[in-house]
């Protein structure tokens, strides 16, 4: 099997290539960029809110490293290697499922001796992780926030169970027990200990994609800045309503990125505090810009990458 998959390795590369290309030109050309005409952009606030975002994804390979290392991962290469790997597997969240982006952290990482089972394990909890801490503390924040008392409590109570189903399945015993059974269903024998988590990793990754979480509202507040003039005492809701969207984005696999689903909670949660037209250009535009960030992180990490090789001839 292992031969079998090193002999069509190069044109599983391209077929992996083709679909990113393929649906991501697909997913840029449904935006409506007719509503980007009367917009005047502030290049700066434009260009701090980039960097910011650019920093959390990088953010997501400094945890996923100590999630392997939690885990028992020992010799891992140099984080910009793991940049890299991270990178090329973020691409591929524009393939509808979360397949291609697992897929692809395991495949590009296993040539660093990673193990294959821990490189599973470890990209299903910091996923998981993502977007449970996500919810968590926008939930907390918007729960506080009178604004969102438009929204009808079967709604909230909708948001509040998605997010204590997550928690609920992060916990160790019970993430152990449903991957020990997807295991035996698919390998046909029991788990090992290179597919378990701790606690120390469940813990560990929820402080930190909960700090996340404030980089990357912060990187939303200052792009809605740069569209039209937010003031200060809207940087909380900014934080829970984008970090809520892009949470509820990642909860539905089965659409590239959360499209739609993101969207549509965008819009609702801005129009609370813009006109609905204003509203509906912020939406679509941070979907353009975050589409640029991704690029932008992809070919960062290349060519840091090229540098460290470089650098070590």
């Amino acid at each position: 099997m292992t031969h079998l998959l090193k002999r069509f390795e190069p044109a599983i590369k391209i077929a992996f290539v083709v679909l990113i290309i393929l649906f991501l030109v697909l997913y840029l050309r449904d935006i409506d960029y007719s509503k980007f005409s009367h917009i005047h952009l502030n290049w700066w606030l434009l260009t701090i809110a980039t960097l910011i975002s650019l920093a959390f994804r990088y953010w997501g390979v400094f945890i996923w490293r100590y999630i392997l290392k939690d885990l028992g991962a020992h010799d891992l290469p140099p984080f910009i290697n793991l940049s890299d790997v991270y990178a090329k597997a973020w691409m591929a969240r524009y393939i509808p499922g979360t397949i291609a982006w697992i897929a692809g952290k395991i495949h590009f990482a296993s040539k660093y001796g990673i193990s294959k089972s821990r490189l599973a394990v470890s990209s299903l909890l910091e996923g998981g992780m993502q977007i449970t801490a996500s919810l968590a503390v926008s939930l907390l924040i918007l729960g506080l926030d009178p604004r969102l008392n438009v929204i009808s409590k079967d709604i909230k109570l909708v948001m509040v169970l998605i997010g204590l189903s997550f928690i609920i399945m992060l916990f160790p015993p019970i993430f152990n027990r449903v991957v020990g059974m997807m295991h035996r269903i698919v390998k046909r024998q029991p788990a090992g200990k290179e597919l378990r988590v701790n606690g120390k990793a469940i813990v560990r990754s929820f402080i930190l994609y909960s700090i996340g979480t404030l980089i990357m509202g912060s990187s939303y507040y200052f792009l809605t800045a740069s569209l039209t003039h937010v003031t200060p005492d809207l940087y909380f809701y900014f934080v829970g309503a984008f970090t809520l969207s892009g949470a509820l984005g990642m909860a539905t696999p089965f659409v590239p990125s959360g499209l739609g689903v993101r969207d549509g909670a965008q819009l609702v949660l801005l129009s609370i505090i813009f006109p609905k037209e204003v509203a509906l250009v912020i939406t679509v535009f941070s979907r353009l810009w975050s589409v640029a960030v991704d690029i932008l992180f992809y070919l960062t990490a290349k060519v840091f990458m090229r540098s460290h090789k470089v650098y070590h001839k």
